[in-house]
């Protein structure tokens, strides 16, 4: 055959790996070209709708199909779709309510190469508890910075800006990392002062509402995680229409200063309404003008 005559063919394309890694050489050679042939369908699955509702893209391949493209017989494509299920995961199928299967197709290079390398912070990180996560994710987002940083005072980034965090939109951190303890008191404070006298302005007339608030949201503090009684306090703000700027103010903190920020609140809200009722710490007996 000449080049004039030389025409491209329409080929499969076989992954290597398939004859390369020691898993999957006792593959068949039916499960490869079957594995390629489920491939090969995959790149018309957008077109074909084969996409379900998490966006994930499957592939509908009846087996008399199979059949016909393999040139074996039932038997052997069962055993080749078989062999794809039990052999890493390459093929997942989801029965589909009496008609052509769905076959989910796995990225062999995604399983074998990026999964053992990205997954294993993942996994790793969903064993931690929520504040341990925080504290990891607060150093990755402070190193990735500082490498930025280095990269662009070494002259290989004509223009780098650093994006604020939202520690330091609030000046909770300065440029160098440092925490800034009496801002954060200073928001805090004035949140549960704000919170405070919402709570008493919404029940002017009903002294032991007051009280039952505050004990309330005491026990919620000694008893719930930071995060679910951030959730409490915001809930409570929404519900009184107090101002929501602290809110924000309260989820952009991280660990070290979100305690350092409820202390405060939670001290500001427990004096404004004791010294409001007579410094006993008790709602009753209390006559409440917030006006005054």
């Amino acid at each position: 055959m000449s080049k004039m005559e030389y025409m491209p063919v329409d080929c499969l394309q076989v992954p290597k790996v398939l004859f390369q890694m020691e898993k999957y050489k006792n593959l068949s050679n039916t499960a490869k070209i079957l594995y390629s042939l489920f491939l090969d369908r995959l790149k018309f699955a957008v077109q074909n709708d084969w996409v379900d509702g998490k966006g994930d893209l499957y592939v509908i391949y009846p087996k008399s199909e199979m059949k016909k493209d393999l040139n074996t017989t039932r038997y052997g494509v069962d055993q080749a779709v078989q062999e794809l299920v039990d052999v890493g995961n390459l093929v997942r199928i989801i029965p589909n309510n009496g008609k052509a299967n769905h076959f989910y197709i796995n990225d062999i290079y995604e399983n074998e190469m990026e999964e053992e390398s990205m997954m294993t912070l993942d996994s790793i990180m969903a064993n931690m508890p929520m504040e341990e996560r925080e504290i990891i994710m607060d150093k990755m987002v402070k190193a990735s910075r500082d490498i930025l940083e280095t990269i662009a005072d070494m002259g290989y980034l004509d223009e780098y800006e650093t994006p604020l965090t939202s520690m330091e939109e609030r000046n909770y951190r300065d440029e160098l990392g440092q925490l800034d303890v009496d801002q954060i008191s200073c928001d805090g404070y004035e949140f549960g002062m704000d919170l405070a006298f919402g709570i008493l302005e919404e029940n002017e007339e009903n002294a032991d509402r007051v009280l039952d608030i505050q004990q309330y949201v005491n026990r919620q503090n000694k008893k719930c995680s930071k995060k679910k009684f951030m959730k409490v306090l915001e809930t409570l703000v929404h519900a009184i229409g107090n101002d929501e700027g602290f809110i924000a103010d309260m989820y952009a903190c991280d660990k070290e200063a979100r305690k350092i920020y409820l202390e405060e609140a939670m001290n500001a809200f427990n004096y404004v309404l004791d010294e409001l009722c007579h410094g006993t710490g008790s709602a009753a007996n209390c006559d409440f003008d917030v006006e005054e």
